[in-house]
């Protein structure tokens, strides 16, 4: 009966039974595609040969894989920063292979703009590139059809520099270019060296002026010297351009006979005088304690930053003015470099043997005073890797305390407090000391160094206090 039903129905109306069997056909035939698409699609996902391979994947922030893998424009031009560093020192660190189970994280060149030369002249490619030792133990090694496929020398100073290699690449010097070509250019190396618990340097060799234009620029020692009596001395000696040396391609530095840094195999020999005083130390940076390079740009301010020790050890003599051995003290070094006119910061450095805490923020001459703590920064780490990179809201002075200065009362801070509650993250900084410079100028007139403890506590964990060296500037 049905059948003689299709048939008089194709007899009665045979337009509009092969337009209705035309459309069905259609709606069948774009579901078939769409399942094979996503079945497609599903076994790509499934494919560690696709986007670097492994199990997951790691991308820019708000970038999807899907669009990686189809080869999209925009992806010619993605890249993750601090990739050498997110590789190192916590998808490969102790902790990323302990706690979360990394077996080994795959870098990716991928779809990347070059320019190839040749003989007859140059042409635009794409290129893509892999490291072969992390390819293989992601499970995403291509099969060769001929010759060797093997790390070279710079795939190892990717991913497993030795300490002299690791230090050479964070820690060197600049030549101002752009926006950084300012009469207030400076780039200098900060050592702290802390005494005994009430007496501590800090050492500061500087490059500064308009780098390259004979008698527009210097090199500077400062030492600041805080005594046992709770008093603090600062002893400076300039060197002219002409005898000021610096490195480029690393740490060293000379500034005439005034002082030099040199970096060996992993140690820091700082040798400076002024003031007919004197320090002669060895640094030794804890492993795995540093903070890579970053640097702020713009049409006025240049602003760059690395720790190559967030905590160290020093030995060797300081005359202070009278000689003394320095056996093991606990230090701290960073680099600074950039353009510093009516510039302020936040910052501080506080440290155990086992554990480092790095908080900061750059403020530039436009900052309203009431920006004091826009795009703060934390930073915890320890001798197994980085424990948190945390976005506090705002830095708190709840406790303040008045110290004179130049003939006027300034009110400092005597506590500081930060925190990033959505990821269980508080610090409480008390200041035991502080020492003020008058700066001269209309805002954040005057610079405050200050020494602490900083409690720092984590979602889960007892508050761990760390003794440190803490600034900030105040009117």
């Amino acid at each position: 009966m049905l059948f003689r039903l299709v048939i008089a129905e194709l007899r009665h109306r045979p337009g509009r039974a092969a337009f209705l069997l035309a459309g069905y056909s259609l709606g069948v035939s774009v579901m078939v595609v769409l399942l094979a698409v996503g079945e497609a699609m599903l076994e790509q996902a499934r494919d560690q040969a696709l986007v670097g391979g492994g199990d997951v994947v790691v991308v820019p922030s708000g970038i999807s894989p899907d669009m990686l893998r189809a080869g999209g424009a925009t992806s010619l031009f993605l890249g993750i920063d601090q990739a050498r560093f997110i590789q190192r020192s916590v998808l490969e660190s102790a902790r990323g292979r302990e706690e979360f189970g990394v077996v080994a994280a795959s870098p990716v060149l991928d779809d990347k703009l070059v320019e190839i030369t040749t003989r007859s002249g140059s042409f635009p490619a794409v290129a893509a590139g892999e490291i072969p030792s992390r390819s293989r133990a992601a499970g995403a090694a291509p099969d060769l059809l001929a010759g060797t496929w093997t790390d070279s020398r710079r795939d190892r100073l990717w991913t497993s520099p030795n300490r002299d290699e690791l230090f050479r690449e964070i820690d060197r010097f600049h030549l101002p270019t752009g926006a950084g070509r300012d009469s207030t250019w400076a780039e200098w190396h900060y050592f702290n060296v802390v005494l005994a618990p009430d007496r501590w340097v800090y050492v500061t060799l500087m490059v500064a002026g308009e780098v390259g234009v004979p008698g527009r620029w210097g090199g500077r020692v400062l030492l600041t010297v805080r005594g046992s009596d709770g008093r603090h001395r600062s002893l400076t000696r300039d060197v002219g351009g002409e005898s000021v040396r610096f490195d480029t391609a690393g740490a060293d530095l000379r500034i005439g006979q005034a002082g030099t840094v040199v970096q060996e195999n992993g140690v820091y020999r700082i040798v400076a005088s002024a003031g007919g005083e004197r320090v002669d130390l060895e640094l030794r940076p804890a492993a795995g304690r540093y903070f890579p390079p970053t640097e702020l740009g713009g049409t006025g301010l240049v602003s760059g930053y690395v720790v190559p020790a967030l905590y160290a050890e020093a030995s060797g003599t300081v005359c202070l003015p009278r000689c003394e051995p320095v056996r093991g003290a606990q230090a701290y070094h960073d680099h600074n470099w950039g353009v510093w006119r009516d510039v302020s910061w936040e910052w501080g450095a506080a440290s155990t043997p086992r554990l480092s805490l790095l908080y900061g923020v750059v403020r530039g001459e436009d900052a309203p005073e009431t920006a004091a703590s826009r795009g703060v920064f934390a930073y915890l780490v320890d001798e197994r890797g980085v424990r948190g990179l945390y976005r506090p809201s705002e830095i708190q002075v709840p406790e303040t305390q008045l110290i004179r200065e130049g003939g006027r009362d300034i009110r400092i801070p005597k506590r500081l407090r930060f925190e990033d509650a959505r990821r269980g993250f508080l610090v409480d900084i008390e200041v035991a000391s502080a020492h003020v410079t008058d700066m001269r100028r209309e805002r954040r007139r005057y610079f405050v160094q200050m020494r602490g403890v900083a409690a720092v506590s984590t979602r889960g964990a007892d508050p761990q206090p760390l003794p440190g060296f803490f600034e900030t500037y105040v009117d």
